[in-house]
C-alpha cells in the first residue's frame, strides 16, 4: 500500500525594513546624529557639496506585496536643514493577499527645515498599500512634502483594474493637528479614473504641501509657477499656515516634469541627483 503524502505549503517570505536617521544643527551646518537601518530598508547619505544633506530611502526587496512591513523615522532637530528622497519609484506589486504597510514618522525642530521628496509610488494590477504619515513640527519649522501615485506603466500598456490603497497623512504643528488627509482608492480603478469628480482620466496624481510660517504668502508664487506648466491639470490653496497643491496627468511623464519644475522653482535649488536620473 503506497501512501502518498500532501506537499507542505511553504509560508512565503515577506520583506521587512526600518530605517532610522537622525540630523542635527552644528553650528551653520548640519551633521548626521543618528542612523539605524535593518531588513530590505537602507539609507544612503550621498556626499553633498552645496546645501543641506540628503538621505536616500532604498528598498532593497525591489517592490511591495502583501503582507510586507517598513518603516521610516526621520528627525530633523532645531535649526538643522535636511532632504529625504528615494532612490527610484516605489513598486506596489499584486498581492496574493493582503496589503503591504508601510508607516513614516518626520520629526522637525524649532527653525528646521525639512523636505520630503520621494520618487513616485507605482501601483500595479491588484497591488494592496496601506501608508501612514505623520509629523511632529515646531511651528516655527518649515515642512515641504511631496506624494506621487502613478495607476501602471501606461506607456508599456499596464491598466490597473483593481487595487487597494489607504494613504493617511496627519500632520502636527506644535502639538495640534493642522492638516490631515485620508485618500482611499480600492474597486473599480479605471471607473473611478474616468469619473468626471474623481480623477477624470487621470494616470497619475500628487500632492504638495509646504507647512510653514510663509506658506500663505507664497500663495502667489505657487500660482504663477503653475500657470507655466503644461500637460497637468492643477490647482493651489493655501491657510492656517499651509499650502497645498494637487495635481494630476493623464501621462505620469507629464506630471513628473511638472512636479520637477514646480519644485526646483519653489525651493530655488535643484533636486537631488536621483530625480534627473
Amino acid at each position: 500500500m503506497n501512501v502518498t503524502t500532501p506537499p507542505t505549503q511553504t509560508k512565503a517570505q515577506r520583506a521587512r525594513g526600518q530605517v532610522r536617521v537622525g540630523f542635527v544643527a552644528d553650528g551653520a551646518t548640519t551633521r548626521l546624529r543618528d542612523l539605524f537601518q535593518s531588513g530590505s530598508a537602507k539609507a544612503m547619505l550621498p556626499r553633498i557639496h552645496a546645501g543641506p544633506p540628503q538621505v536616500v530611502l532604498v528598498n532593497t526587496a525591489g517592490g511591495i506585496t502583501g503582507g510586507d512591513r517598513f518603516s521610516c523615522d526621520i528627525s530633523v532637530s532645531e535649526s538643522a536643514s535636511a532632504i529625504a528622497t528615494s532612490q527610484t519609484a516605489e513598486r506596489i506589486y499584486r498581492t496574493p493577499a493582503g496589503t503591504g504597510r508601510v508607516d513614516t514618522t518626520l520629526r522637525v525642530g524649532a527653525d528646521a527645515r525639512f523636505d520630503w521628496l520621494p520618487q513616485e509610488t507605482i501601483l500595479f494590477d491588484g497591488s494592496g498599500l496601506d501608508r501612514r504619515l505623520r509629523v511632529e513640527m515646531a511651528g516655527s519649522a518649515r515642512l515641504l512634502l511631496c506624494e506621487t501615485i502613478v495607476l501602471g506603466r501606461t506607456a508599456m500598456g499596464e491598466r490597473v483594474h483593481t487595487c487597494q490603497l489607504n494613504d493617511q497623512w496627519r500632520i502636527l504643528r506644535d502639538g495640534r493637528l493642522c492638516l490631515a488627509e485620508a485618500l482611499r482608492l480600492s474597486g473599480d480603478v479605471e471607473a473611478i479614473q474616468s469619473g468626471r469628480w474623481s480623477l477624470d482620466g487621470a494616470a497619475a496624481f500628487a500632492t504638495v504641501a509646504y507647512v510653514g510660517p510663509d506658506a500663505e504668502a507664497r500663495i502667489g508664487q505657487a500660482r504663477d509657477i503653475l500657470a507655466d506648466l503644461d500637460g497637468v491639470e492643477a490647482a493651489a490653496s493655501a491657510g492656517n499656515g499651509q499650502l497645498v497643491l494637487r495635481c494630476n496627468a493623464k501621462k505620469s511623464v507629464h506630471l513628473r516634469d511638472s512636479l520637477l519644475t514646480f519644485l526646483q522653482r519653489w525651493r530655488g535649488e535643484s533636486l537631488p541627483r536621483v530625480w534627473h536620473m
